[in-house]
């Protein structure tokens, strides 16, 4: 791990505030595969705004000729601004308003140099998302006062992360967001009188999922598309709870269609300790595991045993 140390030039270090100004950088809390991940992507942007910040410069001196003419300023981000923009001709009689203008294209760069920094920054974020299952929030950058060359460095988007996870290791954080996750999709709603249930070897999860009304009519089970989400959720639970692992997902359902589910048999999982999933009409959802003591392991591991009903 590099470190670095400040001490005062010319005299002997004192060791306690030699302690205390060892500063550790974010980047040193990351994998090498995750550096050069990030290193790849920054080389690739760099060398797209190096494109987009020539073609810049030649549609910004051509735009110069006319500054007298428009009268024109740029913007903090490096848009031209200026009034009456589409009307060319300003009163004169000569075929000029036909020429061509250099306003949109360069308006259009700036918008292309925003793009390419808010697809950096996010990629950098949904990468550690991906690979470490947490859920550190998309980076929005302010496209009023991105200046045009400005070159962004993957490091500020590895602190964002580190920041997000308080001091926890990626798998703790991640941990914590999917418990969240699971007991937000498992809360009874205001007007239920059931709650997620231990039953011997299997856990009874009611009201969790709706399927689509419209096909409902015709013997289909659909999932409506707004209940993807609390599926996906559940199914990474199970997983973590049933056999410590981290990405878990309806892939998990062997031979499973969410556009035409079965309600009347039992799917196959492939985890170890869960073995079986079986979906209801009314959105209940039974998982069945390998013995009742792996199922009362996984319902407080996710914490279900801690689930109450609203008071009425």
């Amino acid at each position: 791990m590099q470190t670095t140390t400040s001490f005062n030039p010319g005299n002997a270090p004192d060791l306690l505030s030699g302690i205390l100004s060892v500063e550790v950088r974010n980047e040193d809390k990351i994998t090498e595969q995750d550096r050069l991940f990030c290193q790849n992507q920054q080389d690739m942007l760099y060398k797209t705004l190096d494109r987009i910040d020539r073609w810049y410069a030649i549609f910004k001196e051509e735009a110069e000729q006319y500054r007298a003419e428009r009268n024109f300023s740029y913007d903090d981000n490096g848009k031209i601004s200026m009034r009456d923009f589409y009307s060319l001709r300003n009163g004169k009689d000569d075929y000029s308003h036909n020429e061509f203008k250099p306003f949109d294209v360069l308006n259009d760069l700036v918008d292309k140099n925003h793009n390419a920094n808010s697809n950096f920054a996010n990629r950098i974020i949904a990468y550690f998302n991906r690979t470490y299952n947490v859920s550190v929030p998309e980076q929005r950058i302010n496209e009023k006062t991105l200046r045009m060359g400005f070159r962004p460095v993957y490091g500020t988007y590895v602190d964002a992360v580190i920041e997000h996870l308080g001091g926890k290791s990626f798998r703790e954080t991640a941990v914590e967001e999917l418990l969240a996750r699971v007991a937000k999709v498992v809360k009874p709603s205001c007007w239920s009188k059931v709650k997620t249930e231990l039953k011997k070897d299997k856990i009874v999860f009611p009201e969790i999922i709706r399927f689509d009304d419209f096909y409902l009519q015709y013997n289909k089970c659909q999932i409506n598309y707004n209940y993807s989400g609390e599926l996906e959720t559940l199914c990474a639970g199970i997983a973590y709870g049933a056999d410590d692992v981290l990405c878990g997902s309806s892939d998990m359902i062997i031979r499973f269609d969410r556009n035409n589910v079965s309600v009347n048999d039992w799917y196959d999982l492939t985890t170890t300790n869960a073995e079986q999933i079986r979906f209801y009409k009314n959105g209940r959802i039974d998982v069945k595991f390998k013995d009742s003591a792996t199922a009362e392991s996984c319902f407080k591991r996710l914490r279900l045993d801690e689930i109450t009903l609203p008071e009425n």
